[in-house]
């Protein structure tokens, strides 16, 4: 017997509704884009989307809200990215006309020496992490476009923290996989699973100790570089075999840059610069940009999918941290440059994969566009589900393992150094028209948020899709949890079999799986005038775009 359908707000039949209903295919109807004049943050959770919003209306501005909300997601998912973690931020000001990158990564322990990761960088424990660079991207951001006060900006965070929250049915998915990794650390069983076994669905999480950290950051945001938190994080390193000092968290320091840019038909693409892998979209971009993109999907999957093996392999031969490894980037994203990369794509032939650690799809983005039109995009993440797996005694701050960033080859500039930060997985990015932003989105994905963005932009730009339908529309991922080189082509099942069948012909190795399975957690915004409206992805389930 089939079900009823049930269109994705409420729990009214499509049937009956009084609107006509977007089919996107026969066991799912889109939702629609959301719609409001004065403001909007979009979110994969409620609670840090709700936070946002209280933020605006409360007369905070984008950066204010985004924060707010960023604080909330430390708590209610913790996993995706944490106090431990790290933060890049794109802001386009509406009163200075100008648009910021901030990037808030962190380098490697000063102690590092190479030879203690002969055998490989470990995917857990203390010598996984760098410092932490989240809050500092958070005092940056507000001491040079806030309007609030942390202590105002933390309150929903704090309260979730320390009264709790209840644990989604993805989230309590993420930490049955995590126990296996929490297992050998007390401090980080003690918060996550405190009865000895994985929490229910619909169970309250509290946070008593990542409460006290709050609220003392709340009064001073650089006292988790050079105050107690410092403290207590580098002593917890010590007894746990870590290289923390200090004296590393001392010399962290947040980059305010100007972002990176192409263009594309007719269109601005805003991206992060090194440290992120943002040049990869901007590249692949290019790439596109030489040829018209097929109507035929297999081809057309095809090409996006070659352009962004080159763009990649462009990424790993020649970026790294620019103050170690300083590179020309006005010719990597050149279009002359593109143009020979374009040449090198065989349009019936898949290319060899590039060989690399491919990283782990667990981040947690959000954007907001406030009254004045200031637009943030947002990004922050442990790299890993959960991190480290390590918590900071006594300070419920998990860690992250982003040194599974960096590698050990000799004439990489990506290689592992002390005092140096690993290239990075976050990446957010704008889109402006006539030199005023448009749409703002981003995903979380590690290296398959610039698969997904690329997907997302050709969509809305060259198939001139609505904003909803560029979300919900079949998605491609590349890449496994070992070695792009080892990887399908994973294709979500509502490309079908013919899609499937022709890119098998192309020499893809294609893995088919389930209509909504390609991850990613996409949101957009897109500044419509006088009014605003934004677009959350279907796959995490818990999506929240509002406004008022």
């Amino acid at each position: 017997m089939r079900s009823t359908p049930w269109c994705a707000i409420g729990w009214t039949r499509i049937d009956d509704a009084a609107h006509d209903a977007i089919v996107t295919d026969d066991r799912w109807r889109a939702q629609e884009a959301r719609r409001a004049p004065h403001g909007m943050i979009a979110s994969v959770n409620p609670l840090a989307s709700a936070a946002g919003l209280r933020v605006l209306q409360a007369g905070g501005n984008a950066v204010d809200a985004a924060i707010a909300a960023g604080a909330v997601l430390t708590v209610v998912e913790p996993l995706s990215g944490q106090l431990g973690g790290d933060a890049f931020l794109l802001i386009a000001s509406a009163k200075a006309k100008t648009v910021t990158a901030i990037n808030g990564s962190g380098a490697a322990p000063l102690a590092l020496r190479l030879e203690q990761f002969a055998g490989g960088i470990p995917e857990s424990g203390w010598l996984a992490a760098t410092v932490p660079g989240i809050v500092d991207a958070w005092r940056v951001a507000l001491e040079r476009h806030g309007t609030m006060a942390p202590a105002a900006l933390f309150e929903d965070a704090i309260r979730y923290a320390e009264q709790g929250f209840p644990i989604t049915a993805r989230l309590a998915r993420n930490l049955r996989e995590f126990m296996q990794i929490a297992a050998a650390y007390p401090a980080t069983m003690a918060v996550f699973f405190p009865d000895g076994r994985p929490p229910d669905e619909g169970s309250v999480l509290r946070q008593g100790d990542l409460a006290r950290t709050l609220r003392s950051l709340a009064e001073r945001l650089d006292d988790f570089y050079r105050g107690p938190i410092a403290a207590a994080i580098s002593e917890a390193s010590a007894r746990g075999g870590g290289l923390f000092s200090t004296g590393d968290f001392a010399a962290h320091r947040t980059d305010v840059l100007q972002p990176i840019s192409t263009t594309y038909r007719g269109w601005t693409v805003l991206e992060q610069p090194p440290v992120s892998q943002g040049v990869i979209l901007l590249i692949a971009l290019n790439i596109l940009e030489t040829s018209e993109i097929p109507a035929e999907p297999a081809a057309r999957v095809h090409l996006q999918v070659e352009a962004h093996k080159l763009a990649l392999s462009e990424r790993l031969r020649r970026v790294g941290d620019p103050r170690v490894s300083p590179v020309d980037l006005h010719e990597i994203v050149s279009k002359e440059r593109a143009r020979a990369l374009a040449a090198r794509i065989d349009t019936r032939r898949a290319a060899p994969l590039p060989l690399l650690a491919a990283g782990y799809p667990d981040t947690t983005y959000l954007c907001v566009v406030d009254a004045d039109r200031t637009v943030v995009s947002y990004i922050h993440s442990l790299y890993a589900s959960g991190g480290n797996g390590v918590v900071a005694d006594g300070t419920g701050i998990l860690l992250n393992n982003r040194m599974r960033c960096f590698n050990l080859e000799a004439d990489s500039p990506n290689q592992l150094a002390p005092g140096k930060r690993p290239m990075h997985t976050l990446n957010s990015w704008m889109l402006l028209r006539d030199g005023r932003p448009q749409i703002v989105g981003g995903t979380p994905g590690s290296f398959w948020q610039v698969q997904t963005n690329l997907q997302l932009i050709s969509q809305l730009l060259d198939q001139g899709m609505a904003l909803q339908g560029a979300v919900d529309a079949p998605r491609w991922t590349m890449g496994g949890p070992t070695s792009w080189s080892q990887a399908a082509l994973s294709l979500e099942g509502r490309f079908g079999e013919e899609t499937a069948a022709a890119l098998r012909r192309y020499g893809h190795e294609v893995r088919q799986i389930g209509d909504w399975e390609a991850g990613g957690a996409a949101q957009l915004i897109r500044l419509e005038g006088a009014m605003l409206s934004g677009a959350g992805d279907p796959r995490p389930g818990t999506s929240s775009v509002i406004g008022y």
